[in-house]
């Protein structure tokens, strides 16, 4: 009797592990086979056949980083004045934009350059060009434009060609601004001949801080807020193909008397990056 009782455990025990066994080779199928149905390609791999998708957030709100451009020069102004090794400071008065530009309107403190245009009759300003040219490329800017600022002054971030001749090159206003009260940004794109391909307009704070990115390709050119494409030009036909450089200015563009003389207004600028 004892030793029945012992065996009768014993056999239950065996039928037990047996269906255990049964049930872990018939998990481990199911998971090979669900693994195949789906296409994953490791066994850590997790399947859901049901629930919402959620999409990976952007890495950050600079282009050169979602998109991982290859940076090649830049500015994060932290010296005490402007980098002529780097910059063009315009100086002087140009007569073809009838424009009074200083040196002494362009200044560096605490990280960042700011472009002021003075409260005088002459529309005192700034404008300053990169020292570099290229076919081709990728630049972010990261700025704000406090207000209320002067209606005749206009801030733009553009492309400019090498060779000044902006009726044949072309040029790229990816960063342009007319309203006082900085609430709306515009991207003009003007192609080879002097042509106007296209205009765009987004309305967004401009007295906060964003980044201003442009992706010239031959292909196409994409303009990016905070790292989110917000204008693109895709005809090949209307993009400039020739050596361009970066450029930061406020224009004065004086619309009525009442403009003159304008409020001071200014724009402050906290890097500058470039890339391939």
């Amino acid at each position: 009797m004892w030793g029945s009782g012992i065996l009768s455990r014993v056999n239950r025990r065996a039928l037990v592990l047996v269906a255990a066994l049964v049930l872990a080779v018939a998990g481990v199928a199911a998971v090979v086979i669900t693994s195949q149905r789906f296409g994953a390609t490791d066994g850590n791999a997790a399947v859901s056949t049901s629930g919402p998708t959620v999409l990976a957030p952007p890495k950050s709100d600079e282009a050169a980083v979602d998109f991982d451009w290859q940076r090649i020069a830049g500015d994060e102004f932290d010296g005490t004045k402007v980098d002529t090794r780097k910059w063009s400071v315009y100086d002087g008065f140009d007569q073809a934009s009838n424009t009074k530009w200083s040196a002494k309107q362009c200044t560096v403190t605490g990280g960042v350059l700011t472009l002021t245009g003075a409260a005088d009759h002459a529309g005192t300003t700034c404008g300053m060009s990169w020292q570099g040219e290229q076919v081709y490329g990728r630049w972010e800017v990261r700025a704000r434009f406090p207000a209320p600022a002067a209606i005749a002054y206009d801030p733009v971030f553009l492309l400019w060609p090498e060779n000044d001749d902006k009726a044949a090159v072309g040029e790229l206003d990816f960063a342009e601004e007319y309203d006082p009260n900085r609430q709306y940004i515009e991207s003009w794109l003007h192609g080879p001949g002097d042509v106007q391909v296209a205009y765009e307009r987004k309305y967004v704070d401009l007295t906060q801080w964003h980044n201003y990115a442009v992706e010239w390709q031959a292909s196409h050119i994409t303009c990016y807020i905070d790292g989110v494409p917000w204008v693109g030009y895709a005809d090949p036909e209307g993009i400039p193909s020739q050596p361009m450089h970066l450029v930061l200015q406020q224009n004065f563009v004086p619309r009525t008397k009442a403009d003159v003389p304008p409020i001071k207004s200014t724009v402050e600028v906290d890097w500058v990056r470039i890339y391939r």
